[in-house]
């Protein structure tokens, strides 16, 4: 009998707890603590000021009575302000034998094409590392002909475009215009046209 109405009681209660809502807790969910992601910063290792020195090899042109051209050699030597300016001296010459294009078989000599300047050296990056620059400067160019040499000085400028890469290494390449105007120092030739090509690497410290 006891157990019925202990039975009764605990239906009662239950019941009434049902129809009053049931004040349940609704269950907690464990919290899980997510680390935050570690945010790597990579450093820039291009420099974009200091001295630099660099070479290259050049083709070197001049067409004067006839066109001779030839490969060489180029030393530069400079200093960036920043990433906007510098300065830039360089040397470059050939050492290769020069052939002689006269509209007939083209010919080779032992002549020789060089020249010597000091630029201001304005840039423009395009993307991170790469960037467009001009040349402008003052310069003499010289030709070395069955022993005598032509010599000019004058405003020299060129073209060029450059990629640095990382830990001071750079490469570029470049058009230098050094002479274009008549008589080339005596010559009394019109319109003669000296040009040199580059590409090479630098290195800034």
């Amino acid at each position: 009998m006891k157990k019925i109405v202990s039975s009764v009681a605990l239906l009662a209660i239950t019941s009434g707890m049902l129809i009053a809502g049931g004040d349940f807790a609704d269950p907690v969910e464990p919290e899980m603590s997510i680390p935050a992601k570690e945010i790597v910063v990579i450093e820039d290792d291009i420099k974009y000021s200091g001295f630099y020195a660099g070479a290259g090899v050049n083709h070197m042109r001049m067409s004067e009575a006839v066109t001779s051209s030839g490969y060489g050699v180029t030393l530069v030597a400079g200093y960036y302000f920043n990433q906007y300016v510098g300065m830039e001296g360089r040397y470059m010459t050939t050492v290769s034998d020069l052939d002689l294009d006269s509209s007939r078989p083209i010919m080779t000599t032992s002549d020789t094409l060089s020249n010597v300047g000091l630029y201001v050296k304005p840039m423009y990056a395009i993307t991170t590392g790469f960037s467009i620059y001009g040349l402008a400067g003052y310069g003499q160019s010289t030709y070395e002909v069955k022993g005598s040499d032509y010599t000019e000085n004058g405003f020299q400028w060129g073209l060029g475009a450059k990629y640095e890469l990382a830990n001071g290494l750079g490469l570029f390449v470049d058009y230098l215009d050094v002479y274009d105007d008549d008589d080339f120092d005596g010559l009394n030739v019109p319109d003669v046209q000296f040009s040199a090509t580059t590409v090479g690497a630098t290195y800034t410290f």
